[in-house]
């Protein structure tokens, strides 16, 4: 059985580089200010191939020409939402290159993951390189410097350290809230089947959002690049005293199994508190989805019996 690591001293550095960010942030808003580009300089016709860059642009007021897998986008992300003019790429791994040249951005943005898909567009427009999940391994404060670095290069520093500021108050927010939670420790899944799921932990931006909570990731396994493994329900078998959330969309057939199979319904962390469903938030998402796991955590954790439903 996987023991629970302490975290109480990354719990501690995490708040205190928020709190920097945000006193960096304030301190540079004048200078930002009295030196912000030219209406000329500034982006208008910005083209985004990540979906955390999206997510971030578009929480701090950037509505970008066009991005990459709008439907997918909308199914597994869904806030902050994307607005109808926006034009969809296609899929962000096979995006139309065609379609970006017709477009003649200004700036593009994207992540190393997508990158060479936009290289060859590069004496077209600028493109930046922004990544959130690297072998760092600190998503929660790559996501920060992903936002500012966003400020910077489309001339609304301002706008990221509101961002910032905001998703530390969500996060503080959720921590009064959860002193009173029924579980003191949850294991974070999108569920895949009745019999697999992905678990969320180490290097994950939950597990970093978690570790500014007082509550406990039960997961201490092994995990990928991206802070999930996957796994069977055998190997979680043994998590009773954890809360069990799954994030959205969950599958018909896993309903239909916690309903009429002993599988998961006899599952120890079901049985205690039954399979907590979380609307759809980005699992590998930028600073805004930060703020909205802590918001939907501490509202699914003190609505335990009642199933899901989402915060004003």
């Amino acid at each position: 059985m996987h023991k629970l690591a302490p975290s109480h001293s990354r719990r501690s550095f995490l708040r205190i580089a928020t709190r920097a960010s945000i006193f960096a942030g304030a301190s540079c808003t004048f200078s930002a200010l009295v030196s912000q580009p030219s209406l000329a300089e500034t982006p208008k016709r910005i083209v985004i191939a990540d979906g955390a860059i999206s997510e971030t642009a578009l929480a701090m007021g950037i509505v970008p020409l066009a991005m990459a897998d709008i439907p997918g986008y909308r199914a597994w992300v869904q806030e902050p939402k994307v607005p109808d003019q926006v034009i969809n790429l296609g899929a962000r791994f096979q995006p139309s290159m065609e379609r970006v040249a017709q477009l003649e951005p200004d700036l593009i943005l994207t992540s190393s993951f997508y990158a060479n898909q936009y290289s060859k567009l590069q004496d077209l427009a600028p493109i930046e390189k922004i990544d959130i999940y690297s072998s760092s391994k600190t998503p929660f404060l790559n996501a920060i410097g992903a936002a500012r670095k966003i400020g910077e290069v489309t001339g609304y520093p301002d706008a990221a350290s509101k961002l910032v500021f905001e998703t530390s108050e969500h996060i503080a927010d959720a921590s009064r809230s959860l002193s009173k939670a029924r579980a003191n420790s949850v294991l974070i899944t999108s569920m895949l089947s009745p019999r697999h799921m992905r678990v969320f932990g180490k290097n994950s931006l939950m597990q970093d959002v978690i570790d500014q909570l007082p509550i406990r990731n039960a997961w201490a396994g092994p995990t990928n690049l991206w802070g999930f493994a996957t796994v069977t329900i055998d190997q979680i078998a043994h998590y009773g005293d954890a809360a069990m959330i799954a994030i959205e969309p969950v599958p018909d057939n896993v309903e239909r199994a916690i309903d009429h199979s002993p599988i998961l319904s006899e599952l120890p962390a079901i049985k205690r508190y039954g399979l907590i469903t979380m609307p759809p938030v980005a699992t590998f998402g930028g600073l805004y989805a930060a703020g909205r796991f802590a918001r939907l955590l501490a509202h699914s954790l003190s609505n335990t019996n009642t199933g899901n439903a989402e915060p004003a």
